[in-house]
C-alpha cells in the first residue's frame, strides 16, 4: 500500500485539527455508497489510483532513463548500468526517507503532532537504546533496491541484444497494453501472497516446527530477518534477506513468458520497490493504514496477504484489528 497525495493531505489535515482528515479529495461521498458500489470502485479504480506513485516512478524511468541507456544496453558497460542504478537509488532514498521523516523524525512537525496517536504500537522502535533497527532496515532495503536495479539491467540487456522479444510502441497494441498494465496491480497481490505464505511454516507453529516443513526452513534461514521488525516502520518493507529479495522480485519476471512493453516490467518492478512503504509504516489512516499487515508482524500467523485478493479470509488466517479510543496495544484485541 503505497503512500500518496491522499495520505499527505490527510496527515496535514490531521495536524491542523481538521475532523474530516480522512474525507477523500475527489470522491467525497464514498462512505455513503452501498457496499457493492464501494467494492466496484475499489476493484476497478481505487486499487490502481493507490499505486500512482509506483507507476510514476516507472513512467519517469521509461521516458527519461531508457532513452539514455537502452541504445547501449546490447552490451554491458559501466556507464549505462550506473545510470540505472543511480536512478533506482535516488528513488529509494527520496521516497523512503521522505515517508520516514513524515512519520518518525524528531524534526518533523507531523511526526511530533497528532499523528503520534495513530501509531499502532506507541513505542518508537527507532529511539530505543542499544537498538540498530533503522540501520538494519536501511541496509537490507538498499540491498533489495540494488538487486532490483540489477534485474532491470538484465532485462534491458536481454531486450536490447535481441535475446528476449518485446515491443517498443505501447499504443501499437492498445487493448493488450492497457490490460497488462492494469493486471499488474492484481498480479502483484496474487504473487505476494503465495511467495510470502511459502516462507512461513506450512503447519501451525503451535505443533512445533516439524521436519520436512519447507516453509519453516525458509522462515528460519531467510524470512525471519524481515520479522525482526516486529514493530515495523517505512524502511521495514524491503528489509529482507537477499535470497528473499530474489524470490520477491520474481513478480517482475513475466516478460520471460510473453512479449510485453518495457513499461509493464517497470511498473511491476517499481510497484514491488515502493508499495511496501505505506504497508509497513506502522500507522493508521491517514498514514499507511495497513493494520492487517501490522498484525502480521506482531502476531506472525495471520494476514499473509492484502485485502485486495483476500486469500486470508478464504484460508482462515485473517485477523481483524479492532480500533478503540486508546492507541495502546494492550487496549486492543484480535477477533
Amino acid at each position: 500500500m503505497t503512500f500518496g497525495i491522499r495520505n499527505i493531505v490527510g496527515i496535514h489535515r490531521l495536524h491542523h485539527g481538521e475532523k474530516n482528515y480522512s474525507t477523500p479529495l475527489i470522491f467525497k461521498t464514498y462512505s455513503q455508497w452501498s457496499y457493492w458500489q464501494r467494492k466496484a470502485f475499489d476493484y476497478l479504480i481505487w486499487c490502481h489510483l493507490a499505486h500512482v506513485l509506483d507507476f510514476s516512478a516507472a513512467l519517469l524511468c521509461w521516458l527519461w532513463i531508457f532513452p539514455m541507456t537502452f541504445p547501449d544496453a546490447h552490451q554491458w558497460h559501466w556507464k549505462w548500468v550506473c545510470r540505472v542504478f543511480l536512478y533506482n537509488l535516488a528513488c529509494e532514498f527520496t521516497l523512503y526517507s521522505f515517508w520516514h521523516w513524515i512519520t518518525y523524525s524528531r524534526t518533523s512537525p507531523y511526526a511530533q503532532g497528532p499523528l503520534k496517536e495513530k501509531k499502532y504500537n506507541p513505542t518508537n522502535q527507532y529511539e530505543q537504546k542499544d537498538q540498530n533497527n533503522l540501520l538494519r532496515e536501511v541496509t537490507y532495503t538498499t540491498l533489495g533496491w540494488l538487486q532490483s536495479a540489477l534485474v532491470q539491467c538484465v532485462f534491458m540487456w536481454l531486450w536490447a541484444s535481441g535475446r528476449l522479444p518485446y515491443y517498443n510502441d505501447f499504443w501499437s497494441r492498445p487493448l493488450f497494453s492497457i490490460f497488462i498494465l492494469l493486471a499488474v496491480t492484481f498480479w502483484r497481490e496474487l504473487h505476494f501472497y503465495w511467495v510470502h505464505r511459502l516462507m512461513h511454516p506450512w503447519w501451525s507453529v503451535s505443533n512445533g516446527l516439524q521436519q520436512g516443513d519447507v516453509g519453516a526452513f525458509l522462515y528460519r534461514h531467510f524470512h525471519s530477518l524481515h520479522h525482526r521488525s516486529r514493530n515495523p516502520g517505512p524502511w521495514a518493507g524491503l528489509s529482507m534477506h537477499p535470497v528473499e529479495h530474489f524470490v520477491y522480485y520474481t513478480c517482475a519476471y513475466f516478460p520471460l513468458l510473453f512479449a510485453c512493453h518495457p513499461l509493464h516490467f517497470l511498473y511491476a518492478k517499481f510497484h514491488a520497490d515502493i508499495a511496501p512503504i505505506g504497508g509497513h509504516d506502522g500507522f493508521d489512516d491517514p498514514a499507511g493504514g495497513a493494520d492487517f499487515h501490522y498484525l502480521h508482524h506482531a502476531f506472525f500467523e495471520c494476514n499473509y496477504g492484502v485485502p485486495l485478493i483476500d486469500f486470508d479470509r478464504l484460508f482462515g488466517t485473517y485477523k481483524e484489528y479492532i480500533r478503540k479510543p486508546s492507541p495502546a496495544p494492550e487496549n486492543k484485541k484480535l477477533n
